[in-house]
């Protein structure tokens, strides 16, 4: 059905389509985006749904319309400039809003609330939030942001007419889009016992650190978080390496080797053993050993390398 659909050749295209699709890039965001997913309101999960609970059994479409919308496709897929047959008739589209934006109660309560409240706006802001993008220069005041949870196809005729918005200051933040969607499409599944010993309680503590003078030295130092395991999911040993770019300061090596040992006690109690913790700067490991490791993604730093701090 969909490839019976596509134009055989580029002539068969809409007039102006392909042409326009020349100016816009992963990460441009357009004006006026709506959007529909499927629900039932007889078992409803998000408040959306419940509220058409009068509807009727079954499945219902529901749509929400958002003010603007980033495309998330590959730019290749975008243009596909040098395809005969371009194959690719839709992009895939996230919603864009701000979050301080107040929204109205869904509840019997008559406050309004920001539709991202402002403690979490901190960790969106540095880049601590895996599934939600801050834009950097989005032309309007608010907190704006993409909201990658949420993707819908739309087809490439819509996008005529509307002119890209730029949204990222610099190339390496447009590549963030394509690293962000990267990673939760990849995201790696670890032993139960490795979350219970080592991520879990690594991630409590930088998160109570977050607004101290240490936390914001391993936030600046601490570049990204790697491990060697025999298996990831059936963890019989693991090794944590700790990258930065130059040495780490006295007090956040110490800081990490006492979560070490703290991390080697519970080990113990799991049947886990834990090699000694690697630190090392990432000029000073070859290709091949770095990319034998697997990234443990941690909210506060990995994936996000420091520029990505707005």
């Amino acid at each position: 059905m969909i490839f019976a659909g596509i134009p055989s050749t580029r002539d068969e295209w809409p007039e102006g389509v392909l042409e326009h699709l020349g100016s816009f890039r992963q990460g441009d965001v357009v004006e006026g985006f709506p959007m529909s997913y499927l629900g039932n309101p007889d078992v409803p999960v998000h408040a959306q749904t419940a509220a058409y609970r009068d509807a009727g059994p079954g499945t219902i479409e529901f749509e929400e319309d958002f003010p603007y919308g980033m495309i998330t496709t590959q730019t290749c897929d975008i243009i596909e400039e040098d395809s005969k047959q371009p194959s690719q008739p839709w992009v895939q589209m996230v919603p864009v809003y701000d979050g301080e934006h107040k929204h109205a109660p869904t509840t019997g309560s008559t406050k309004r609330r920001s539709y991202i409240p402002s403690n979490f706006r901190s960790f969106i802001s540095k880049g601590g939030v895996k599934y939600i993008l801050r834009l950097q220069d989005f032309p309007l005041d608010g907190f704006w942001v993409a909201d990658l949870r949420l993707s819908t196809s739309v087809d490439k005729g819509w996008l005529l007419g509307r002119n890209p918005i730029k949204v990222f200051g610099s190339e390496e933040g447009r590549r963030m889009v394509g690293r962000r969607l990267a990673m939760l499409a990849d995201r790696p599944a670890f032993d139960g016992k490795f979350e219970r010993v080592v991520r879990r309680p690594l991630k409590r503590e930088l998160d109570s650190l977050a607004e101290t003078e240490l936390g914001q030295d391993i936030y600046r130092q601490v570049v990204e978080f790697r491990i060697r395991a025999d298996n990831n999911i059936n963890m019989g040993q693991v090794e944590v390496w700790i990258f930065s770019d130059l040495p780490l300061s006295e007090n956040v090596r110490r800081w990490f080797d006492e979560q070490t040992d703290k991390w080697r006690i519970r080990a113990e109690e799991e049947g886990l053993v834990l090699l000694p913790i690697q630190y090392r700067q990432l000029d000073k490991i070859n290709a091949k050993e770095y990319r034998s490791l697997t990234v443990m993604s941690l909210r506060n730093l990995t994936p996000d390398p420091p520029w990505y701090q707005n």
